[in-house]
């Protein structure tokens, strides 16, 4: 073969040679180019048995191997090598040294299972083998925590025991499928399978079932839920997704290309999406319904180089020769740059200005690759871990301290699962247990206080107690979605539409056994893009909103309260109202997505893009900003006034405390922070009163309620949130149903109106968010948003994992969030698999696999494919990929939360994913993700 096509119209081209050596005699490739650009040239030293191939760009990549055909050696780009020992009779890989010169070592059975793994630092991870069944019998990580694993007399897997000794059971039918997983409490899981091996049914432990149901091509049909709600899949001939119908029969269409790559969506309101794609199928550009494209470039060698966003203002990136991004530069002309070690863990980060300023980040690794050190031009923070790669100790130190004075410490401790056990820092220990299923049960503040948890099934919130006293419970429906809680004297129902939008929040006084009268009523409409069309609500009256085509709010209209707004193409706040025309001078673009002047307030920029003045008709406030962009001070200038804030930080960049500054700089009134991780957990007021913060579940950073103690010793309060549909609070109750605190809400996050009864000072706002009374600032998390503007005053700490706009908070804060002022998909798809491993359906994975989502990897599939650079069958691991179920993708209220994820292969996702191309057909699965034996 000398030229093959893909369908997608890209050339590939083959150049042969023919090669003798003294294994073997033969044709084989010499060269290779595409119609893109990418040229290859192979150099064959069959006598020293090496191959080099050399790309265009000069770069060379070089290997060696021995008499039986194993890789002995391998150079990179770079000129770094990599050796591998093996066996002589078994072709094992006994022993590794990577490019950084660290020594792997491997130890085998006698029947070639690896028992033991060595690796760079001197740790050890442990295998046991059946000596039957050829499966693993125990799992020893390095830290000496073990799992264990039963087999019945077929060998299927029996039983599964985790270090703290809890035990999950496995029935299976004469087929050997798994249909019944029996969880560490006692609880029962049903599964039922067609006569191809497809999943039809399952029931889990509080009785609610699942169904699934295929097509005489074995492709998914229908899903129907618990509830009794089905949602319609459609494909066409060649079985690619092109129709999503929902249990409200609004449906989504996907267009596929001749090559099966989505090119064209269509919303349920008929609004179409487009991609447009190069010969190899990849996004050249995007086009939204309104018209507005995102451009990307590429080169030869598939390279993103070039980012434009909507507005035609570029990103740009530069590579090195092992592909790697050595620099970001942004469209205002900011940079980032990379430095990397021998094993591609990034070691140097410089915020390079706009001016010429520099900003350097040292980043320090052990052998392994674990971050043990960051240094900044102000700080030097250092990570101890355990054998587990479980973080133990933060240990952060300014590098201007006087001499001897106590560094910060944070410490960590964990059981032999992996649980969080307890949290130290400054302001106190945190001390959290767990359940047989990993649910956190209890929660001991400092102050002694023990907040508990209950839960049935397999993790399901029913109640919150704090010491004796109820919080709150909890019932939920056949999809556990939560449907009442009570708080204090009022009970909360929540109803949802067929595809689970919340559609009604009624709040009554005397729902158990008395007739109820309601307190608060909430409704809402929405439109067919899931957006909010229609608020009643039966404090603030009726609130209308309206969208452009691409789900941008445009107006909002109620009695206390209409606005409206035009957006640039880049979704940046103009300075006009809907309908209003540009004024002479004014512009219809934002420069590089940074708002300068809006509704009378202006705002002034550093080099590195974070605002360093805001001025108004209130006055004028300065910030002032650390090595790591955070805020730390602000001055706040109204006439001949001037106050200073402080704010101060912990290592992992929590904020744990806010003051305000005396003429000389010291604090005062002083109000601090304690954190659960990255929720706030507790504040404290000078020293005396302090608010305890509950939220409506684990993962949630919705307000539930909140114990105020007015001074140490003294009798709690409980005070209850009732939020809105974006979580955001709107009223505030004591115990009694009493109304202490109300407010009602711009669109953007400022109040419309706020009314106390007494004084409690609310300060939440959207998820995440606490106001800071003087600045007017919501600080979330790693940023500031400015509800003035609907924006961050600095870019996005993890760049374009944010997205391409790296001010924006939301196209809509009606029903998207930003908890943490990020988001990294990274975390979450680790997050996904971490908790995938310990709740249903676990069962239907090997051991194998079981062991990589504890470890937050995904499973893993072995496939027959057909490849199409190569035009050959091959056979490799893939991975489970996670895809967002609703549109847009990676972006939203909640879009990250595992209801809004689904388990696929590649090629599955590639159906639903314009940017996903797998490039290969799927033959055949060899072993599925309950019998895959590979890492």
């Amino acid at each position: 073969m000398t030229m093959h096509r893909e369908p997608g119209g890209e050339r590939y081209y083959y150049t042969w040679a023919w090669f003798e050596g003294p294994d073997d005699a033969a044709w084989r490739v010499a060269g290779h180019h595409t119609d893109s650009g990418e040229q290859y040239r192979l150099d064959r030293n069959l006598a020293e048995r090496s191959l080099c191939v050399t790309d265009s760009l000069g770069r060379t990549r070089c290997h060696w191997w021995d008499a039986q055909g194993l890789v002995t050696a391998y150079r990179d780009e770079a000129g770094q090598m990599t050796t591998f020992r093996w066996s002589d009779e078994e072709r094992l890989l006994l022993g590794m040294t990577d490019a950084q010169g660290g020594k792997w070592r491997y130890v085998y059975d006698r029947l070639g299972h690896l028992t033991e793994t060595h690796d760079p630092l001197g740790r050890v991870e442990q295998t046991q083998w059946h000596p039957v069944w050829h499966q693993p019998e125990t799992e020893v990580d390095a830290a000496g925590a073990a799992w264990r694993y039963e087999y019945d007399e077929r060998g299927n897997l029996q039983a599964v025991s985790d270090p703290l000794h809890q035990r999950t059971v496995y029935g299976y039918d004469r087929h050997g499928q798994v249909v019944r997983i029996t969880d560490a409490r006692g609880g029962d899981k049903y599964l039922q399978w067609n006569e191809d091996g497809q999943l039809m049914r399952h029931t889990d432990c509080s009785g609610s079932q699942t169904a699934w149901f295929y097509d005489e091509r074995t492709r998914l049909e229908r899903v129907t839920d618990a509830e009794s709600n089905s949602t319609r899949y459609s494909y066409d001939g060649n079985g690619h997704l092109t129709e999503v119908m929902f249990a409200d029969g609004r449906t989504e269409r996907y267009q596929p290309d001749a090559a099966g790559r989505l090119v064209k969506y269509t919303s349920p309101a008929g609004q179409i999406t487009r991609w447009q794609r190069d010969g190899q199928g990849r996004v050249r550009r995007q086009t939204d319904a309104t018209g507005r494209r995102t451009a990307y470039e590429y080169d030869a060698y598939g390279r993103l180089t070039t980012l434009t966003n909507e507005n035609g203002e570029s990103y740009r990136f530069r590579y090195d020769v092992l592909d790697r991004v050595t620099e970001q530069t942004d469209p205002g002309g900011s940079r980032r740059v990379y430095g990397y070690n021998a094993l591609n863990a990034v070691t140097a980060v410089i915020y390079g200005g706009e001016r010429g300023g520099e900003i350097r980040h040292g980043l320090e690794r052990d052998a392994a690759g674990r971050l043990t050190a960051k240094t900044t031009p102000e700080t030097r923070t250092e990570y101890r871990y355990d054998a587990a790669d479980r973080l133990l100790e933060i240990r952060r130190r300014q590098h201007d301290a006087a001499e001897g004075g106590e560094p910060e410490v944070i410490r960590f401790s964990y059981d032999s699962a992996g649980n969080l056990l307890s949290e130290e820092t400054a302001q106190g220990v945190l001390q959290h247990r767990y359940d047989v299923q990993g649910n956190r049960t209890e929660t001991q503040m400092p102050d002694g206080r023990t907040l508990r948890y209950l839960y049935y099934g397999s993790g399901h919130l029913q109640q919150i107690n704090l010491g004796r006293d109820v919080i709150s419970e909890f019932t939920r429906d056949h999809l556990h979605r939560e449907v009442q809680r009570s708080q204090g004297r009022l009970d909360t129902r929540r109803m949802y539409d067929r595809t689970g939008r919340l559609t009604r929040k009624l709040t009554c006084k005397g729902m158990r056994g008395v007739v109820p009268e309601t307190f608060i009523d909430r409704e809402y409409a929405y439109s067919g893009q899931d957006e909010l069309l229609k608020k009643r609500h039966s404090r603030q009256g009726v609130t209308d909103y309206f969208y452009d085509t691409t789900g941008r709010i445009t107006a909002c209209r109620n009695e206390a309260y209409l606005d409206s707004w035009q957006y640039d193409a880049a979704a940046n706040l103009l300075d006009r109202r809907q309908g209003e025309t540009a004024q002479a001078g004014a512009g219809s673009v934002v420069p590089f997505n940074r708002i300068t002047s809006y509704r009378g307030l202006h705002y002034r920029y550093d080099e590195y893009g974070r605002v360093v003045e805001k001025r108004g008709r209130n006055g004028t406030q300065h910030y002032r900003w650390d090595a790591e962009h955070r805020l730390t001070e602000v001055a706040v200038i109204r006439g001949s006034t001037v106050r200073r804030y402080g704010y101060v930080y912990d290592a992992p960049g929590r904020r744990v405390e806010k003051h305000e500054l005396d003429a000389e700089g010291k604090p005062y009134n002083r109000t601090t922070f304690l954190w659960d991780g990255m929720r706030l957990a507790q504040e404290c007021r000078l020293g005396r009163s302090s608010s305890l913060y509950i939220y409506s579940d684990q993962g949630s950073h919705e307000p539930l309620a909140r114990v105020d103690r007015a001074a140490p010793g003294e009798a709690d309060e409980v005070l209850y949130y009732h939020t809105d549909v974006n979580g955001a609070p709107e009223e505030m109750t004591d115990g009694g149903g009493n109304i202490v605190w109300e407010a009602g809400y711009q669109v953007w996050g400022n109040l419309t109106h706020e009314k106390e009864t007494r004084p409690v000072q609310q300060n939440l706002r959207f998820q995440g968010q606490y106001l800071d009374r003087e600045t007017g600032l919501h600080y979330n998390l790693y940023r500031f948003y400015d509800p003035d503007i609907g924006k961050f005053i600095s870019g996005d700490p993890i760049s374009l994992k944010g997205g391409i706009n790296l001010y924006a908070y939301a196209p809509n804060p009606l029903s998207w969030i930003d908890p943490l002022g990020l988001k990294c998909w990274d975390s979450a798809r680790r997050d996904y698999w971490k908790a995938e491993a310990k709740a249903a359906p676990k069962g239907m994975y090997s051991p194998v696999n079981m062991l990589r989502m504890r470890l937050g990897l995904a499973p893993k599939i072995r496939v027959r494919e057909f490849h199409f650079k190569t035009r050959t069958e091959r056979v490799r691991n893939v991975s489970l990929e996670l895809n967002h179920r609703h549109w847009p993708q990676r972006d939203g209220k909640h879009v990250d939360i595992p209801y809004n994820l689904e388990k696929v292969t590649p090629w599955e996702h590639a159906a639903k994913d314009p940017y996903r191309y797998p490039g290969s057909e799927l033959l055949e699965i060899l072993q599925g993700i309950g019998n895959y034996k590979g890492f």
